[in-house]
């Protein structure tokens, strides 16, 4: 459905994101969101003199473009569009560190395209594409970031591989922030991890996918399944487990079975690992052809009834819980 047609009629329009959300990219752009539309560039040359100037001057154009009723094109059919709405704050209140792709592991199922530790050595001499910290505190310097409220979500390759993870945490936490959200693949350990967790500002999310090193090196193609547990044993001792997310994504094939979910429920019980978050491998929900298998409900059903018997929330991204309750994917 084409959803200028919906809006066509309709003077006032406006885009949440926008509104307050950014979104630091590996390509050479600032954009707004981090959505199927990847929305109009904010600022495109980060490295110019006055560039948050122009962040902020492109961001009140675009704001007063939908308020126009007119949709820029990169926006062409998102779902995000809404009506009008009176808003008062727009100051940033979710960024997305989406701007570097290096990772010490190469997942099977990975988008990135399997970055490996070779490949972190060839881009180490890549140029910086932004100077993320820099401009971030800008935006706090222009009271442009909404200090309680905002959430954090790396999102690029593992953070272990971003040489200035600890300063752009810590900047952060020094200026304010609401939740700083980090999925890793746990190989190392950071400090500074453990420092967040303990501050109660801070969520990890270890996609282990597996209850057995075997199965770990299948899919991940590095023999590290005892360092990333051990990792989690230590930032419990350290900081507690209120806020480590465990993820197990299916993938067809490699983990699919009653056998390997059972010796990841039972490690996950016995280190005190208290969220369990069951995914499904997205090269699958992409793929037109594919048919959820039944044993997959049956995964997902001993899951949620381990977590009942052992006081563990269980939780499902919704367009995989989408895609489950439809039985094949979604397009």
């Amino acid at each position: 459905m084409n959803l200028l047609n919906i809006f066509k009629n309709r003077k006032s329009l406006m885009c949440p994101l926008l509104n307050n959300n950014l979104h630091f990219t590996s390509r050479d752009t600032l954009e707004p969101c981090c959505s199927a539309n990847i929305g109009p560039a904010l600022i495109d040359a980060l490295s110019e003199k006055d560039s948050i100037k122009n962040f902020i001057k492109l961001k009140k154009y675009y704001i007063k473009m939908f308020k126009a009723g007119k949709i820029p094109s990169e926006c062409t059919n998102c779902v995000h569009i809404t009506n009008y709405i009176k808003q008062k704050d727009f100051r940033i209140n979710k960024i997305t560190l989406n701007h570097y792709t290096q990772c010490n592991c190469a997942c099977i199922y990975c988008t990135q395209g399997n970055r490996t530790f070779e490949k972190i050595k060839e881009d180490e001499n890549k140029p910086i594409l932004y100077d993320v910290l820099k401009f971030i505190n800008e935006l706090y310097d222009n009271n442009l970031i909404d200090t309680k409220n905002l959430y954090i979500d790396f999102q690029g390759g593992n953070i272990s591989c971003l040489k200035n993870h600890e300063e752009i945490i810590n900047t952060f936490l020094k200026r304010g922030v609401g939740t700083i959200y980090i999925p890793t693949n746990n190989i190392i350990y950071m400090p500074v991890i453990e420092k967040l967790l303990a501050s109660k500002k801070g969520e990890l999310c270890t996609a282990l996918d597996s209850g057995c090193s075997e199965t770990y090196l299948k899919i991940k193609q590095v023999d590290m399944f005892d360092r990333s547990v051990n990792n989690l044993k230590k930032y419990i001792e350290k900081a507690g487990n209120d806020s480590i997310i465990i993820k197990y994504i299916i993938v067809y094939g490699y983990n699919d079975n009653m056998n390997e979910i059972t010796k990841f429920m039972n490690l996950m019980i016995s280190i005190g690992i208290k969220i369990i978050v069951i995914d499904i491998d997205y090269r699958d929900i992409i793929d037109k052809s594919f048919t959820i298998p039944k044993h997959y409900y049956d995964i997902v059903q001993y899951v949620k009834k381990t977590c009942i018997e052992h006081n563990m929330d269980f939780g499902m991204p919704p367009y995989t819980k989408s895609v489950l309750n439809k039985g094949f994917s979604i397009k």
